[in-house]
């Protein structure tokens, strides 16, 4: 069994049985249970190619770079891990390039959505609208939900939001009008209903 050192630049130096020396670096903390498993597992590599096979089956890795030193018995090698947008069905971790990876205890501050979503980039175009309008109270997004009935609704700290079944520029159009005129009136009611034609629907308490 190799010794494991944690020097996060993130740089782990592991001392194997077999002679050699291997430097793992990651460009930010481990927080994720995958994360840590995987420098459970490097303990015990005996070579350049057990190394790599192991990176190979991490889902979670967005790019790597693997250095070997031979005259210092030393192997390098730098991980830049994908980084989590949100959570779905509890199962998966997504990222901004909507590339989906096995799903781990860590970070508990991560966007969950759940449902039976066949377009992952509806999710996407939601996220961004909420980041990129910065709503006063209403920018703490902490789920979102989609179901064949009801369609999407979105759940903030205070109030949940239904958009209904169709995302278009005119539901994107009357959902901004909506939450600008209740951040401006410092309005926070628990429900806002946006899928009707005639109007909104707001319900406070």
């Amino acid at each position: 069994m190799q010794k494991i050192k944690f020097l996060f630049l993130l740089f782990i130096s592991i001392s194997a049985l077999t002679d050699f020396d291997i430097k793992i670096s990651f460009e930010n903390t481990p927080k994720y249970k995958s994360q840590f498993e995987f420098i459970e597992e490097a303990k015990f590599l005996e070579s350049t190619s057990s190394l790599s096979a192991l990176v190979k089956n991490q889902d979670w890795i967005e790019d790597y770079i693997l250095k070997k030193s031979p005259f210092l018995n030393t192997i390098e090698i730098y991980i830049y891990s994908k980084k989590p947008l949100f959570i779905l069905n509890n199962k998966f971790y997504v990222d901004e390039n909507l590339d989906q990876f096995k799903y781990s205890t860590g970070e508990k501050n991560v966007l969950r959505v759940n449902g039976q979503i066949e377009d992952l980039s509806n999710v996407l175009e939601i996220i961004n609208f909420i980041q990129d309008n910065n709503f006063k109270n209403f920018n703490t997004l902490n789920l979102i939900q989609y179901n064949y009935v009801s369609g999407w609704s979105l759940k903030f700290d205070n109030t949940n939001i239904r958009l209904g079944k169709t995302l278009n520029n005119n539901k994107f159009k009357l959902f901004k009008e909506t939450l600008n005129y209740l951040s401006i009136n410092n309005k926070i009611p628990s429900m806002i209903d946006l899928r009707y034609k005639d109007g909104v629907a707001l319900k406070n308490g």
